[in-house]
């Protein structure tokens, strides 16, 4: 059984590249690196300095940034030792560096091009350098220090003099959740993922998504995920609400570090193979993982992969079965028309997508990630069809075509030509 269209394909593509923006703020904390960003059409502009939200958490074109870049180290001029504006000036700088245009694909390489684009902007190593020199030994020098790879412990050491100087600012607790989690420590990740969650942190909006993702899951089911979005909400809801805590999610960009990939290996019963990769997480390094566990994994174990990063398994489509917001590996036949019907009939909670009743500076972004619904609604659909029954195809129609008008024009028009 084919798992999905070429039409589908395309609508889970067009969201894939959207995605590699999030590619998670665990990876951004590792190396500073090229990452691919989609932003929306228009421009801003920027008169006053605001506050620098992750990209994974807001939708902001790169213009925004440049601008921001600017604003902020006029503040920085009049008060060099504005520690507020130190640290909005350095993610300022950050996320120019990873919305820059020429910029088109996550591959571990530095592009010098992007501080060119303003006399405001500065490469991160010479910011880092100017913050030592003028607020030394404060949070935002630790926080922005210990910028490495989150298993190195000379980088963990400034965290946590940080979190010693700061210990409630939200900001850092992701960064232990990382920490904890390459090293091992359940009870710690556990810790601070209930630190995350009392912060508010996480949208409410990835946090439903994410618990769909988990009803998706056969038990003890192990499923890969490639980006913010989709990791730091499954272990949220895995730590502080005891959702699905069977599940292991496992963090393929992170497996590029040897250590880490030892523990999960040995967690998932798999032969360890202990390959370092100097240049950290690229499209290539995270194929030879992803290909890795597929071929070592025990034909025992249910195996997923989260819809935004399907291609990295596009060589396996003909064992890869349509499931709801994941797809199952399988070398036998899956009848995944009946898991997404008790999928979308019986586990997923649906109500975020129709009513949203508290602020979410993330909506545009779980707007787009809500996308991913699609592929299974439109399976749905045809098959509430031809077997006749027409309230749940309706009900499929309705939900798909809400979806897709909140993803914009160009999901809808899509969603029209076969929802009809």
């Amino acid at each position: 059984m084919c798992i999905i269209t070429e039409f589908e394909l395309e609508l889970c593509a067009l969201y894939s590249n959207y995605v590699e923006h999030l590619k998670l703020t665990i990876m951004r904390k590792i190396i500073i690196i090229s990452l691919t960003f989609i932003g929306y059409f228009g421009s801003l502009s920027a008169q006053k300095p605001e506050k620098i939200y992750s990209i994974a958490k807001v939708d902001k074109p790169h213009e925004y940034y440049v601008q921001q870049a600017e604003v902020w180290w006029k503040v920085i001029e009049k008060d060099k030792t504005n520690e507020e504006a130190w640290f909005n000036y350095y993610k300022a700088n950050r996320y120019s560096l990873m919305t820059f245009k020429d910029i088109d694909r996550f591959d571990g390489h530095r592009n010098d091009g992007w501080v060119k684009e303003s006399p405001y902007l500065k490469e991160l190593d010479e910011i880092v350098d100017l913050i030592e020199k003028n607020i030394p030994n404060t949070f935002t020098y630790y926080r922005l220090k210990k910028m490495g790879y989150p298993s190195n412990e000379t980088m963990f050491d400034a965290l946590q003099k940080a979190y010693k100087i700061n210990p409630d600012n939200p900001d850092i607790y992701d960064s232990f959740v990382t920490y904890y989690e390459m090293s091992g420590d359940n009870s710690k990740r556990k810790e601070f993922d209930e630190k995350l969650y009392k912060a508010n942190e996480i949208s409410s909006g990835f946090l439903a998504y994410g618990y769909n993702v988990l009803l998706t899951l056969k038990p003890n089911g192990i499923i890969m995920t490639f980006g913010d979005n989709d990791t730091y909400p499954l272990w949220i809801l895995q730590d502080a609400m005891n959702i699905r805590p069977d599940v292991i999610v496992v963090n393929v960009p992170l497996l590029t570090d040897s250590s880490y990939r030892k523990i999960i290996f040995k967690k998932l019963n798999v032969p360890n193979f202990s390959k370092e990769y100097k240049d950290g997480s690229t499209t290539e390094s995270e194929k030879e993982i992803v290909d890795y566990l597929i071929k070592n994994s025990s034909k025992t174990l249910s195996l997923y992969i989260g819809l935004p990063a399907w291609k990295q398994m596009k060589e396996y489509e003909n064992n890869l079965y349509l499931v709801g917001l994941a797809l199952e590996y399988s070398t036998e036949n899956i009848d995944n028309i009946a898991l997404l019907k008790n999928n979308f009939e019986n586990n997923y909670a649906l109500d975020y997508i129709k009513n949203r009743f508290e602020y979410d500076m993330s909506a545009s972004i779980v707007e787009r990630m809500n996308i991913n619904y699609l592929p299974g609604i439109f399976k749905l659909y045809e098959h509430y069809k031809l077997s006749g029954d027409l309230t749940h195809a309706q009900k499929m129609k309705e939900l798909g075509l809400l979806i897709a008008q909140k993803g914009g024009k160009e999901w809808y028009d899509k969603a029209l030509a076969i929802l009809k």
